[in-house]
């Protein structure tokens, strides 16, 4: 029997492609290209629109980050939907209401990495003033990161892309995992000692070897343990979940009204050649950052047993 035609498919698909012609529309009404500063950005916002059309285009620009992540969110529901074993957002309503959440408080770990006394590999420009003016876009956009990815990743096996991606058993000495726990402080303590943008290189990996042999120890979904079970699939899913929102993020960030911007100076030269306002070394780090906010979520999980559905097998991500 065919599957139903999920609505969230043609709906996640409207939101995207709506805020897309709408932000385009911002860029051609108000004869702007990309915008890189804090007072570029001043200098559109204090512009007029041009009628209602204009109007909506300059919200869609200021809030493009949460409108496209919740459009793309909805879209990977209805695909996810499609394939076997249904969607599990559908089956697990409360592990995705909370992975949501979770994803607001994972973000802000690393804004707070980030921030601490100044590092700033990356900053956010045209941000509201006003916290309710916020307060909304910040819970769609942040709760969108985790989510997203994993979908991604979740569809990627789903459609069997990492099904080869299997060896014999073997085992890791249980004092190498936590030889790796020493290594994972050591690299997430680095950035907090050394506030420098070159110390965010070891942000994007460190909690996976600080938490995922604790996750591990304590019988949890681990990498630790499907490596060990020698199934490489789920890995893979999480690295290529996170590098493909990473193009999107940065193609959705860039002619926005509300955006980040990076500021990597140890990378040279390298600084100039970008994919949109990525600097393209920087894009390696979303590799491993899929990865690393699902030993995060798996971590967090140990404190919501009966209110997080549990993952059914080795081939979930979420």
């Amino acid at each position: 029997m065919m599957k139903k035609f999920p609505f969230t498919i043609v709906l996640g698909l409207l939101i995207i492609l709506a805020s897309e012609f709408f932000l385009f529309a911002d860029v051609h009404l108000s004869r702007r290209g990309a915008v890189h500063s804090e007072a570029e950005i001043r200098a559109v916002l204090s512009s007029p629109t041009q009628g209602l059309i204009g109007d909506i285009a300059r919200e869609v620009a200021v809030n493009m980050t949460a409108l496209a992540w919740v459009g793309y969110l909805m879209l990977m529901e209805g695909v996810l939907a499609r394939t076997p074993g249904g969607s599990p957002v559908r089956k697990r309503p409360h592990h995705f209401a909370l992975l949501f959440l979770a994803s607001i408080f994972i973000w802000c770990v690393f804004d707070f990495v980030n921030f601490h006394a100044g590092m700033r590999a990356w900053v956010y420009i045209g941000m509201p003033i006003h916290l309710e003016d916020k307060f909304l876009p910040y819970f769609l956009a942040f709760g969108t990161i985790v989510p997203g990815m994993l979908m991604n990743g979740q569809m990627m096996m789903r459609l069997g892309w990492f099904n080869w991606a299997r060896s014999g058993n073997w085992r890791l000495p249980k004092w190498a995992e936590w030889v790796a726990c020493v290594i994972g402080v050591a690299m997430f303590i680095w950035p907090l000692m050394y506030p420098n943008p070159v110390t965010n290189l070891t942000l994007w990996a460190s909690l996976v070897f600080l938490l995922d042999p604790i996750n591990d120890h304590f019988g949890r979904p681990s990498m630790f343990r499907d490596w060990q079970n020698g199934w490489y699939g789920r890995t893979l899913a999480a690295f290529t979940g996170g590098l493909t929102c990473g193009f999107l993020w940065e193609f959705w960030n860039y002619w926005a009204l509300t955006k980040w911007v990076y500021h990597l100076p140890f990378l040279g030269s390298w600084e100039r050649h970008r994919y949109f306002e990525m600097p393209l070394p920087g894009l390696i780090g979303f590799v491993p950052f899929g990865l690393e906010c699902w030993v995060m979520w798996q971590t967090m999980r140990m404190v919501l047993d009966g209110l997080a559905e549990p993952l059914p097998d080795e081939r979930s991500l979420l």
